[in-house]
């Protein structure tokens, strides 16, 4: 069975790009572009492990009946993405904590501004969890109705895999650009609002008599 492949492996390292240039020019510790680079590092390993163990489940299903292959690599499957599922959300909450010590040192927003933030990059997490759970759930069903189709020969199942995974990575760019639309115009919502009170302030003294 081909790897189940899940769209997301970086999820935590959008947000910050988009956030930080509200947030620049504070002296809060780790900088955004040290805190990317580790997260990076933290994902690449956590890969290369990945790896590791898909290539020692492949060895221990030597032996096996194509009953007992399909049963095991189910499962395999199944344990993966619950253990990809919990490290993107770690990945998620420093993300969130450490954006949250940015903003506590920053005066250019305000608290509503910086919950807003806060907010909506919690709502952008939970919408790629829900893409990435029904992908998986849709993955799950699509393998098991491929296995189960005795009428099907093995190339029809290849180039059925195939089709399946070139349709799904339209699906993952159309998502990617949707949620990068949504950061652009959310970035440009929070630049105007910090644009327009930087102009109120200035002008509140010319109107004191």
């Amino acid at each position: 069975m081909k790897r189940i492949t899940v769209y997301g492996a970086a999820v935590g390292l959008f947000l910050f790009p988009v956030a930080m240039t509200l947030v620049q020019g504070q002296n809060t510790g780790q900088g955004a572009g040290g805190f990317r680079q580790q997260h990076k590092q933290e994902s690449q390993a956590f890969r290369e492990e990945e790896q590791k163990a898909r290539k020692e489940f492949r060895k221990s299903l030597e032996g096996k009946t194509p009953e007992e292959k399909r049963a095991a690599i189910k499962s395999f499957h199944g344990k993966e993405y619950q253990e990809r599922k919990a490290f993107y959300e770690q990945q998620h909450r420093e993300n969130i904590d450490f954006l949250k010590q940015r903003l506590s040192a920053n005066t250019r927003l305000n608290d509503a501004q910086k919950e807003e933030l806060i907010n909506f990059f919690e709502n952008q997490y939970k919408e790629n969890v829900s893409f990435r759970d029904q992908q998986h759930n849709t993955n799950v069903a699509f393998f098991e109705q491929i296995a189960n189709n005795a009428n099907m020969t093995q190339e029809q199942k290849k180039k059925a895999i195939k089709a399946h995974f070139q349709e799904q990575k339209t699906q993952n760019k159309e998502h990617r650009q949707e949620q990068k639309a949504k950061r652009k115009a959310e970035r440009e919502k929070i630049h105007s609002e910090i644009k327009a009170q930087t102009q109120n302030a200035g002008a509140a003294p010319a109107e004191t008599k």
